[in-house]
């Protein structure tokens, strides 16, 4: 009998344990659940903050475009590498390493620039000579 009630007394005992892991279970499952509602909630929050703040970037970026400021920067920066005439900015493109082989820039060159400009008469004539042809 002894031995009966002392199992009746572990029984209960584990019943109890059990009840209240399971009560320790659903109180974590809730915790987690509120916890990860907020972490989206913050997610969403950072994500909008994110995009203010490249919104603002941008903002700032075209005010700052459109400034005083900004031109004359600009200004200074055009007479640093023209102040010693068209030459001088070749000279300046040249030996920040803008070669003609890895860079081709017609318009550097004004001579070849000119030469491949068409000439008036050339263009006239071709123009003229469209509008003569008969219909296809």
């Amino acid at each position: 009998m002894k031995a009966m009630k002392q199992l009746e007394e572990i029984q209960a005992n584990h019943d109890k344990e059990s009840e209240e892991m399971a009560l320790e279970l659903e109180s974590s499952r809730t915790r987690a659940f509120r916890a990860e509602a907020e972490n989206k909630a913050l997610q969403a929050e950072v994500d909008k903050w994110k995009v203010e703040a490249a919104n603002s970037w941008e903002l700032g970026k075209e005010k700052f475009l459109q400034s005083k400021e900004f031109r004359v920067l600009c200004s200074g920066k055009a007479l640093a590498f023209f102040e010693k005439g068209f030459d001088g900015c070749l000279a300046q493109f040249r030996e920040s390493g803008y070669t003609e082989e890895e860079h081709p820039a017609s318009f550097l060159d004004v001579e070849r620039a000119m030469a491949n400009f068409p000439d008036d008469e050339e263009e006239e004539g071709s123009i003229s000579g469209r509008e003569e042809a008969p219909p296809a």
